[in-house]
């Protein structure tokens, strides 16, 4: 890391003068920031894709490892990991500036998909995972962060969408190439070949991610950051084992709940007192970064009832293959992708964002009413608009939820700010894959009892033995095969028609947004690009001095 030359600062002193100036001065070329954000988006899908193309490898995995019972834990170790560490990315970043920070997060990746492709047994393939997820959530968040860095909010709408699209690509080709490898090289390539890509994107980011930053030497909040990641850990775990691996009421997992909430107290307590606290409480006194946090959670509880249920429907009910259900799904990411980049667009044009964030949540709950009244019958052409409708409602609503957090928070918090946003839209859809899963579970049991008598559901293994796999659904007798496709599409439909509601309520945290003119200089202190070796116009300084406060003392400016 190289220091540029710049006097010790003193809070509005000239050595501030000259810190903020230079950091003006030290914005990238177009250059640079092509290769930056094309290691972002390859960083980004790196952590999107893994998500996607597990599933598809799960039962071959259970069957060379042995260790079923403990499948689960292959996708909630990197749920788990990834979601804890966010905001400590975001802070970390703040405090020892961009590139060293998502360096390691890109490197603990690699290490972990190593340890994932070399795995023996189910319980070092788990460990491995939960290596893998605490390098992947630094991607997933820091991505957006860096963005911010170099972006100012009036220019960062239009780059939004190409982010939104690299998850909607890797929720469609992951499934798709992960097959491939599992049908052919078999399963640990899905893992070994994150290393060659990890690689192309640690060169591509030392060349764009070298951004001047103010280092300010501040103590570090470990006392916080134990208390958040075992808070996070406890909440998390909740809805992981309920109904699972303990009753909802047990002892156990209600003691799981009163840990948590003890330790969640403990964390604010800590973070009050804290000079430099790792989730600075000050955030969530701004009523618009509140709100949005609450709307990223409620988004991405209500989604996972479409991203999750939705293929179930589709290979038991309509009888379609896992690669036909994936290629089903593919008119809802297209639409994503499409919407979030001309409202970028829009945004980055008019400087308005608060629209997209209200009129998103409406159109998504037009979309899930309209996908509540699918049936057996309904094809992928009957689909399609419903899911280019859900589509269109969150498209609008995810990209511009990011640049409204970055809007609304000073220029220190910018990292810390963003993670978070991050964090709850992570624990939203954790919380709504078990909880959603929980009740999908209970309706269909309900349903196969009041379809089919007590004693013909006894000898067939109940539900679990009925439901083991699409295959399994399609080889029954007719009576049974009926029934079975009016159970999972009345559970599936009924699931999704519940979550309509919660989609209203993020409709209402919209209504509570606060929209402020966006910003036109990046954290920098200026425009986000300039052509090589371009002056600096006095306005971009001015605008940077009037934006940014000055360092405290100690501070100095650094060279990713």
């Amino acid at each position: 890391m190289d220091e540029l030359p710049v006097p010790e600062p003193t809070p509005g002193g000239p050595g501030s003068a000259a810190v903020t100036a230079a950091a003006a001065a030290a914005v990238i070329t177009r250059r640079q920031l092509s290769w930056l954000i094309g290691g972002l988006m390859l960083g980004l899908f790196l952590s999107a894709t893994e998500s996607s193309v597990i599933a598809t490898a799960l039962p071959t995995m259970a069957g060379d490892l042995g260790g079923a019972s403990k499948l689960s834990w292959v996708v909630s170790a990197y749920l788990l990991t990834s979601t804890v560490v966010t905001p400590l990315y975001g802070k970390l970043s703040d405090l020892f500036g961009r590139r060293i920070v998502y360096q390691t997060s890109i490197s603990l990746f690699m290490l972990g998909s190593l340890l994932c492709g070399v795995a023996q047994t189910m319980t070092q393939l788990v460990a491995a995972r939960a290596v893998q997820g605490m390098g992947g959530g630094g991607l997933m968040s820091l991505a957006f962060v860096i963005l911010g860095d170099v972006l100012s909010p009036r220019e960062r709408g239009q780059y939004m969408g190409l982010f939104t699209g690299v998850f909607a690509f890797s929720s469609v080709t992951g499934p798709l190439w992960g097959g491939l490898l599992v049908d052919t090289v078999g399963w640990r390539w899905i893992f070994l070949l994150m290393l060659p890509l990890g690689s192309i994107a640690l060169a591509v980011t030392s060349v764009g991610l070298r951004l001047p930053f103010i280092v300010r030497k501040r103590p570090i909040d470990w006392i916080g950051a134990g208390l958040l990641v075992a808070t996070a850990t406890c909440l998390l775990m909740v809805p992981i084992w309920g109904g699972q691996t303990f009753a909802w009421t047990s002892v156990a997992l209600l003691g799981v709940v009163a840990l948590g909430l003890v330790l969640g107290v403990g964390l604010v307590l800590q973070e009050r007192r804290a000079p430099e606290p790792i989730l600075p409480l000050r955030l969530f006194s701004e009523r618009t970064v509140s709100a949005i946090f609450g709307m990223g959670f409620g988004l991405m509880f209500s989604l996972i009832s479409v991203s999750t249920f939705l293929p179930l429907f589709l290979q038991v009910a309509t009888g379609a293959s896992a690669t036909r259900s994936g290629l089903m799904m593919v008119p809802q990411s297209f639409s994503i992708s499409a919407t979030a980049t001309l409202s970028g667009f829009l945004v980055s044009r008019t400087g308005r964002y608060k629209w997209t964030l209200i009129v998103g949540p409406l159109i998504a709950a037009v979309g899930l009413l309209l996908l509540s009244t699918i049936d057996s019958t309904t094809s992928a052409w009957d689909l399609a608009p419903y899911l280019v409708i859900m589509g269109f409602g969150t498209g609008l609503a995810f990209p511009n939820m990011t640049v409204g957090v970055q809007n609304a928070v000073e220029i220190t918090d910018l990292g810390v700010a963003t993670s978070t946003s991050n964090f709850f839209r992570n624990m939203g859809a954790a919380f709504g894959a078990a909880f959603l899963g929980a009740l999908l579970n209970a309706k269909l049991s309900d349903a196969l009892n009041a379809r089919i008598p007590a004693d013909r559901l006894a000898e067939v293994g109940g539900a679990e033995g009925l439901i083991r796999s699409p295959k399994v659904v399609a080889e029954l007798p007719e009576d049974l095969h009926r029934a079975v496709v009016g159970a999972v599409t009345d559970s599936v439909t009924g699931v999704i028609r519940w979550v309509v509601p919660l989609m209203l309520v993020v409709f209402v945290l919209a209504l509570l947004v606060q929209e402020k003119p966006l910003r036109t200089t990046s954290a920098l202190g200026g425009p986000a690009t300039r052509t090589q070796g371009s002056p600096v116009p006095a306005s971009d300084t001015s605008d940077s001095l009037q934006s940014e406060p000055p360092p405290p003392p100690g501070a100095r400016l650094a060279l990713d």
